[in-house]
């Protein structure tokens, strides 16, 4: 009972603590190990969506509210999918590197591209660069992955379609001209037709006369 007393009273102090340094206070995530108490961001709006790249960033601050930025500490990020299991190796190891935002300079943040929907855990580990720092700290915090916006790729034009030439043959301008010419049989026949039935009619008149 009173470790949970203590560890309530860290992060309101913890809070209080980033009150007072004129930072501004969002509902995130708020840890508490010790002296050292860090602030969990990940954008956009803490929520993290599976196969799409998140930004993670870490508020730290001493007791008294001294930010620790990422030049002062030797940090590590770890993320492990939940449930663990004992010796299980994390997802990714993410390379942390300074972010500055909310008014917060140089924090520990690191890209996160979480595989699936699901659960996970964010492990951070610090110690100072100088002996004279803070004490060493590991920080777990939990997180909610939700399912991924899938993009429809664009229809591309078939590639067959593309590639392979009009097989239909293109009339050069001469067989044009002769085929536009040309006079269609049926007409021939007509014309003879014509030519059978006249011919006997005109001989007869001429043998009247």
């Amino acid at each position: 009972m009173r470790n949970k007393m203590a560890i309530k009273l860290g992060t309101v102090g913890a809070i209080m603590a980033l009150v007072g340094t004129g930072v501004p206070v969002i509902a995130h995530q708020v840890q508490v190990v010790g002296e050292v108490g860090g602030t969990l961001h990940i954008e956009p709006n803490d929520n993290p969506r599976a196969g799409v790249p998140s930004l993670a960033w870490f508020a730290l601050t001493r007791q008294g509210g001294e930010l620790i930025p990422l030049e002062a500490c030797n940090c590590q990020l770890f993320v492990y999918a939940q449930p663990y299991r004992s010796g299980e190796a994390p997802v990714q190891v993410p390379a942390l590197e300074p972010v500055s935002a909310e008014g917060y300079e140089n924090v520990p943040g690191a890209e996160i591209t979480f595989p699936q929907v699901g659960a996970y855990e964010l492990v951070l580990q610090g110690e100072p660069h100088t002996t004279k720092g803070f004490e060493p700290f590991e920080l777990r915090f939990n997180v909610t992955v939700a399912a991924g916006q899938s993009t429809a790729l664009p229809t591309s034009p078939s590639t067959d379609a593309l590639d392979t030439p009009d097989s239909s043959p293109i009339a050069t301008p001469s067989e044009s001209e002769a085929a536009s010419d040309r006079v269609p049989w049926f007409v021939w026949v007509i014309l003879l037709v014509i030519l059978a039935i006249a011919l006997p009619l005109v001989l007869a008149r001429a043998r009247k006369k």
